[in-house]
């Protein structure tokens, strides 16, 4: 079973750490509201195309399984 609220702080963690782009600036660019991204990221939505954009950015797999650091 896929844990949602390990990949949605995974996804968070890239998103602040390497982006460096706020919330709300993610959630346009992805065309969801502030709410679907934030509930993503805290593991309580599953929205595929959501992780798409996180993918399209340049997180790996690896980052986001946990087997490689995200700076």
């Amino acid at each position: 079973m896929v844990d949602m609220a390990f990949i949605g702080a995974r996804c968070r963690r890239f998103r602040r750490n390497v982006l460096k782009v706020e919330l709300q600036d993610a959630a346009n660019a992805i065309g969801y509201s502030r709410e679907n991204v934030s509930a993503f990221e805290s593991g309580r939505n599953d929205n595929s195309l959501i992780l798409l954009w996180y993918l399209s950015q340049g997180l790996t797999y690896e980052q986001l399984t946990g087997g490689a650091p995200i700076e």
